[in-house]
């Protein structure tokens, strides 16, 4: 049965593209990622089964792990790069890495997470089979077995798409008529008390709503439990916190009032979310040591049931070539980190291989539980920022050269941990349907270098046309983060007080059974980023039926929206269209906030319709 062939890895290559830029630009917004395997193997289904009539399950399974690896990159790379933009442009340090630095950079990172995941597919994908249960993993696997249902499921996704890029489109559109600049619709939706008469806490009042389909779509997929837990971080932050702290600091706007102090206030609660996960999951560093010290047999054969038979269903990239990887990847490393001293470089490697290699088998360990959507990666970043920067700092490093080391080495990790957590979704889907895991990762290694190599260009367009610091940036949560700890831990600038008050939310999110860390990101981000999750999380629970229906047209919301918005992005770069201003004039006046809203629900209510009049398809 056909495997690897060029027209799968074209269209893998294709698809991890498109799709990974969307996802950029829905982290960089949002402060999350959602998992591209199962639209990516529909649409690959679609393409390869339905309209060339002989694709295989195999080749859709190629298809599927390319374009989720290269996802993966996409987290990794929004959650660290910006970092570079938000210190340099905020005078911090006087270094801007080039494109190739940041190229070179992803590479690495992609390659080790693909190479590492070898030494742990057999411990946790095939000796836990019974025990971990990968949930994207074994719902890709069934969706590729059933591929004519989900070709005919199809039809959501391309739904969802056309709905979002429509509405996208008379968001993102600027009519130029004479020297002023008309808009159609809002992307936020905002109210703010602003009424002197109002109690001082009350003026401090303020309702956004980001009227983005794509985060619709990501509460819909993610669903109400961690939407409420988002939601429940940003009211507090901006209902209670900020109206408390109004009352001290009248003088300051809401917004002031968010930059400097609340966003600390959010750092200190995902600091305690990343010690928390740490300390979770260190026995489970210590089993995965255990286990790899003594021979660890089959149990029983885990393929039994499974209708065709692959003699190369076990087969991994051999060692020798795996270690030529690494070692190829170590030698560059070498050479481009930014320590000066031999001994700085070698110690600050050594910190950075064994915490990936450790944090690698607890990435897959934790997918294997509870699934791509609650792995820490930047939690997990985290604790590799500290440990690398408490060892520079231990060899004399300070200022600005330590903060810039610690940055790049930063990113090698978290590119490389959040590719091993989704290689190791994906080598799960492969061991389901058979596939031969070599060919996996032969195509996650040529998945990361293509979409590492679009990715790199695509942060400095996006800095250019949006930017990560000024008026009305994009958030970029998780690189603002890493990049206030960096400076923080150089500069001793550390604002104690706030971050403690976060620490202290942290446990309190911890003791009510929350994921500190998603409250952590929702005290962090602004608020009109949450609302529209909350809500796709809640419509989600109204749906209770067909899953898939759910996350194909949730993934077709954010599809449409993601991608339609990276094109005006390459069209405002190059001048074909006018940037967003505040001048901007809105077509219906003051009446355009409210009749953007206006339009956004009715969106809801009509994939609520689409999906309720095709409720018995299958």
């Amino acid at each position: 049965m056909r495997e690897l062939t060029f027209r799968s890895v074209l269209l893998g290559i294709i698809l991890g593209i498109v799709l990974s830029s969307a996802n950029a630009y829905l982290g960089l917004k949002a402060g999350m990622t959602v998992a591209a395997a199962i639209p990516a193997a529909v649409i690959s289904m679609l393409i390869l089964t339905k309209l060339l009539r002989n694709g295989t399950i195999l080749e859709n399974n190629m298809v599927q792990t390319m374009a989720s690896v290269a996802q993966a990159v996409a987290a990794g790379v929004i959650f660290t790069i910006p970092s570079f933009f938000i210190l340099y442009y905020t005078g911090v340090i006087s270094f801007m890495p080039s494109y190739w630095l940041i190229f070179i950079l992803t590479f690495i990172g992609s390659l080790w997470g693909v190479v590492f995941m070898i030494i742990f597919r057999k411990p946790h994908i095939v000796d836990e089979h019974d025990v971990l249960p990968y949930p994207e993993g074994t719902a890709c696997a069934e969706v590729l077995k059933t591929g004519q249902k989900a070709t005919e499921n199809a039809k959501f996704l391309l739904w969802g798409f056309t709905i979002a890029a429509i509405l996208k489109v008379f968001q993102s559109i600027k009519v130029k008529i004479g020297d002023k600049v008309y808009k159609m619709l809002e992307e936020i939706f905002y109210f703010s008390a602003n009424l002197k008469n109002l109690p001082i806490a009350l003026q401090k009042f303020t309702l956004s709503v980001e009227l983005l389909p794509a985060l619709f779509g990501v509460g819909m997929i993610v669903g109400a439990r961690i939407g409420i837990m988002v939601a429940s971080g940003a009211l507090l932050a901006w209902w209670v916190i900020i109206p408390i702290i109004g009352i001290f600091q009248p003088e300051m706007s809401a917004q002031q009032i968010y930059k400097g102090y609340v966003r600390y206030i959010g750092i200190g609660v995902i600091v305690t979310g990343a010690l928390f996960s740490f300390f979770q999951f260190f026995p489970v560093i210590l089993r995965v040591i255990k286990g790899h010290l003594v021979t660890v047999e089959y149990r029983k054969d885990p393929h039994q049931g499974l209708w065709y038979d692959n003699p190369n269903y076990t087969k991994d990239m051999p060692y020798p070539i795996a270690l030529t990887l690494v070692f190829i990847g170590s030698i560059i490393f070498f050479f481009i980190n930014p320590v000066e001293s031999l001994l700085g470089k070698l110690l600050s490697f050594l910190v950075l291989l064994i915490f990936t290699i450790l944090f690698t088998a607890v990435s897959s360990y934790i997918v294997g539980m509870v699934g791509s959507s609650n792995q820490p990666v930047s939690a997990m970043t985290i604790s590799t920022l500290l440990a690398v920067a408490l060892t520079l700092k231990f060899i004399g490093m300070y200022g600005e050269k330590g903060i810039i080391a610690v940055l790049v080495i930063s990113v090698v990790a978290c590119i490389s941990l959040a590719i091993a957590g989704d290689m190791s979704q994906d080598l799960k889907t492969g061991f389901l349907v058979k596939a031969t895991p070599y060919n996996q990762q032969i195509v996650g290694i040529i998945s990361a270098i293509t979409s590492s190599f679009f990715l790199s260009y695509l942060i400095f367009v996006l800095n250019d046309v949006y930017g990560f610091v000024g008026n009305n940036p994009l958030p970029a949560p998780q690189a603002n983060l890493i990049a206030t700890l960096a400076q923080s831990i150089f500069q001793g600038d550390v604002k104690w007080n706030e971050i403690f008050v976060g620490m202290f939310l942290g446990l309190i999110a911890r003791l009510l059974g929350f994921s500190i860390l998603a409250f952590g990101v929702g005290v962090y981000l602004p608020l009109g980023l949450s609302i529209p999750i909350l809500l796709g999380g809640w419509f989600s629970n109204l749906l209770k039926d067909n899953e898939e229906k759910k996350v194909l047209i949730g993934s077709g919301l954010i599809a449409g929206d993601t991608i339609v918005g990276i094109v005006f992005v390459f069209l405002i770069a190059t001048n074909i269209i006018p940037a967003a201003s505040d001048k901007d004039i809105p077509i219906f006046g003051g009446f355009s906030s409210f009749l953007s809203l206006i339009v956004f629900i009715l969106m809801i209510f009509v994939v609520y319709g689409i999906i309720r009049s095709n409720k018995g398809a299958s």
